[in-house]
Formats: structure tokens, C-alpha cells, sequence
């Protein structure tokens, strides 16, 4: 269906430090330039590493598309400050981008 830019930057607007790029009709969504999740269908999923399972813990683990991994879905993200904080979790936890 692919998600419209409007739409994801309402969901990461006023998280600093974030920013979004397009990937096949949908969003990567990058937070101090490492990938902490996406925006699919209008619905942000993020790494369901341990520090995002503690921040979400009832979250449901699901696949944003068919053959994808399963990542948790953010529910919630209306609250900025917990979405910084939440994406500052997921980041930290998550290696260094590889250099091309």
C-alpha cells in the first residue's frame, strides 16, 4: 500500500535527531544515523531488542511485510519524548553502521 511522506514524518516529527528515508513505498527511520526501525502501512516498527521490549512491554512482535523480520510495533507515538527515548534505547543497543 506504501505509507505517504506526510504520514511519516507526523510519526517522527519532533523526535530530534531522526530522520526518514524512502525505501520501496515505505520509510527507513534512522536515529543518529544507525536504523532503528521502519514505517509500514502508517505504523512504526522498531528492533525488539531488550531495551525496547522493556519500554514496550506489551507491544506485539509482528513482520512489517511478508518474509521480513519480526520487529515490535509502536502504538503509541503521539508521546515524543518517549519515542526519543525509545529510539535513544534501541540505538544504543544496536552495532555501528557498517561503512561502505
Amino acid at each position: 500500500m506504501g505509507t505517504p511522506k506526510s504520514a511519516a514524518l507526523a510519526i517522527t516529527e519532533g523526535v530530534p535527531e531522526v530522520r526518514i528515508r524512502s525505501m520501496m513505498g515505505e520509510w527507513l527511520v534512522y536515529f543518529r544515523e544507525k536504523m532503528v526501525g521502519t514505517i509500514e502501512d502508517g505504523q512504526l516498527y522498531v528492533a525488539p531488542v531488550p531495551s525496547a521490549r522493556l519500554l514496550l512491554p506489551e507491544a506485539p512482535l509482528r513482520a512489517p511485510h511478508p518474509g521480513a523480520k519480526a520487529r515490535l510495533v509502536v502504538q503509541d507515538t503521539e508521546d515524543k519524548a518517549r519515542l526519543t527515548a525509545l529510539f535513544s534505547a534501541v540505538w544504543a543497543e544496536l552495532p555501528a553502521p557498517v561503512k561502505k
